[in-house]
C-alpha cells in the first residue's frame, strides 16, 4: 500500500532536466516572436477588459508570454544560475513596462474607458488568488519538467491570469485612477511572487542539478547570495499572504454581520464592497427590495461596534431592480442609475461623517455670537471634494462679518472654536 501511494504522488519520475532548462531559458526572451505576441496579448486583454468580454480576456491569457520569465526567476534561484536569473528579471521588467505602456495608451485613447466588472474584479487580491498562483506555479513547472509534452500550460495561463491585472494597472494610470493601479499591480505582483516561489520549491524537490563552480570560495559566495536573493523574493509573500488573510477575515465578518441580516429581510444583494475614507471605512451594499428599517440599521451599527469595528460605517444603497433587470438595461440607463447611486452615496457619507451639518444654523449663530461678541453676521455651508474613487471629503466654509476690525489673535480663536464646533480638522473661514 505504501509503495502504491509513493508511486501515485511521485513526480520525480520522467523528469527531463535538460529539456526543462532549455524550455525555460528559451521562453524568457522577449525578442521577435515573443515581443509581438506580448503586444497582441496586451491589446487583446485591454479590449476584453474595456468591453467586459471574458472570452477575449481568456484568449489574451492563453497567448501571453509573461509566464516564462516568472518561472525563470524561481528556477534560476533553485539551481543557482545567475545568468538565467538576470535574464529573467530583465525580460520580466521589460515585459511589465511594455504591457503597462501599451495599456496606458489604449485606455487614454479609448472612447469607452469606464470601469467594467472585469476591471473591478482585478483590483483586489483574495486568499483564493494566492492559492491559484501557488498551485498554478506548481502545475506549470511540473508540466514543463516532463519528458512528454502535457496540456497543462494553457490551463495554468488561464488560471493564474497575469496579463489582465497588469492591463488593469495600465487602466489606472491611463484614467488617473490610482486605486485601480495599486490594487491591480498588487494582484499581479502577488501572482508573480507565488508562481516564482512554487517554481523554486518544486525545482528543489525534483533535485535539479545545481550549477557547479571550480573555485570552492566562489561557490560559497554564490550560494550565500542566492540564499539572500531567495529570502528577499520570498519574504514579501509572507506579508502578502497575511494581509490578504486579514482582509478575508474582515470580509467574512462583514458578510455575517451586515449582508446576511439584509438578505434575511427578503432583500437581494446586487453587490457589496468596502472602501476607505481618510477618517472612516464604508461598507457599501447595493441591494434591491424593501427599504431597510431604522431598527435593522441600528442593529447593524451596534453589531459593528460590539465587534470593535469602530471605524466602519454601513452605507445601504437601494436599487429597485433585480439582477436580471439590471443586466438587461442599456448602457445609458445603467449610467444614469449609477450617477443617482453616487449622489445618494454622497448624501449618506455627508450624513455619517458630518453630524454637525444637521445642527440648527440658528443655534450655531447664537453660540458663536455669545462666544465672540464682535461677530455681526455669520453663514456657513459644506464643500465636497470627490476623489478618483468617488470617496467624498467634505469641510465647512464659514462666512462672517464683524462689527469692528479684529486682530489675528481673535480670528485664530474664532477659527479654533469653529473647528471644534463642526468637529473637523479644517474649516475655511472667509471674512466678508
Amino acid at each position: 500500500m505504501r509503495k502504491f501511494f509513493l508511486d501515485l504522488v511521485n513526480i520525480r519520475h520522467n523528469t527531463d532536466f535538460e529539456k526543462t532548462k532549455s524550455s525555460i531559458s528559451d521562453g524568457i526572451y522577449l525578442r521577435g516572436y515573443n515581443f509581438w505576441i506580448l503586444i497582441c496579448s496586451t491589446v487583446l486583454s485591454d479590449i476584453g477588459l474595456d468591453v467586459n468580454s471574458a472570452a477575449v480576456i481568456i484568449g489574451a491569457m492563453l497567448i501571453s508570454p509573461l509566464m516564462s520569465p516568472i518561472l525563470g526567476i524561481g528556477f534560476s534561484l533553485a539551481i543557482h544560475d545567475r545568468k538565467v536569473l538576470l535574464q529573467s528579471l530583465e525580460n520580466l521588467t521589460t515585459a511589465v513596462l511594455i504591457s503597462l505602456g501599451v495599456s496606458v495608451i489604449y485606455f487614454y485613447l479609448s472612447p469607452l474607458g469606464q470601469p467594467t466588472p472585469e476591471l473591478q474584479s482585478r483590483t483586489f487580491p483574495t486568499l483564493l488568488d494566492v492559492l491559484i498562483a501557488l498551485f498554478g506555479g506548481i502545475a506549470g513547472i511540473v508540466s514543463i519538467s516532463r519528458q512528454q509534452q502535457t496540456n497543462a500550460i494553457p490551463g495554468v495561463a488561464i488560471a493564474t491570469a497575469l496579463m489582465p491585472p497588469l492591463c488593469t494597472a495600465g487602466f489606472g494610470i491611463g484614467t488617473n485612477n490610482w486605486n485601480y493601479f495599486f490594487g491591480a499591480f498588487y494582484l499581479f505582483f502577488i501572482n508573480a511572487v507565488f508562481i516564482s516561489m512554487a517554481t523554486y520549491l518544486v525545482t528543489r524537490y525534483l533535485r535539479f542539478p545545481e550549477k557547479k563552480f571550480i573555485n570552492r570560495k566562489i561557490a560559497v559566495q554564490y550560494r550565500t547570495w542566492f540564499i539572500i536573493i531567495s529570502m528577499i523574493a520570498l519574504t514579501p509573500s509572507i506579508y502578502f499572504l497575511y494581509s490578504v488573510y486579514k482582509k478575508e477575515l474582515i470580509k467574512t465578518d462583514i458578510n455575517e454581520l451586515v449582508i446576511m441580516p439584509i438578505k434575511k429581510e427578503g432583500n437581494e444583494i446586487l453587490k457589496w464592497e468596502v472602501t476607505d475614507n481618510d477618517t472612516a471605512t464604508f461598507i457599501k451594499a447595493y441591494y434591491s427590495g424593501k427599504q431597510l428599517s431604522d431598527s435593522l440599521l441600528k442593529t447593524i451599527d451596534s453589531t459593528l461596534h460590539v465587534h470593535k469595528m469602530y471605524s466602519y460605517y454601513f452605507l445601504p444603497l437601494r436599487v429597485n431592480l433585480t439582477k436580471a433587470e439590471v443586466s438587461q438595461l442599456s448602457a445609458d440607463m445603467t449610467r444614469k442609475i449609477i450617477d443617482e447611486m453616487h449622489l445618494q452615496e454622497m448624501k449618506e457619507q455627508i450624513r455619517i461623517l458630518n453630524p454637525a451639518d444637521t445642527l440648527s444654523f440658528t443655534q450655531i449663530f447664537k453660540e458663536t455670537k455669545i462666544a465672540f461678541p464682535f461677530i455681526d453676521t455669520l453663514s456657513h455651508g459644506w464643500m465636497m471634494y470627490p476623489d478618483t474613487s468617488h470617496v467624498i471629503d467634505t469641510f465647512p466654509i464659514v462666512f462672517y462679518k464683524t462689527l469692528s476690525p479684529v486682530d489675528n489673535e481673535k480670528t485664530t480663536q474664532l477659527y479654533n472654536y469653529l473647528r471644534e464646533r463642526f468637529a473637523r480638522d479644517t474649516v475655511v473661514l472667509i471674512e466678508k
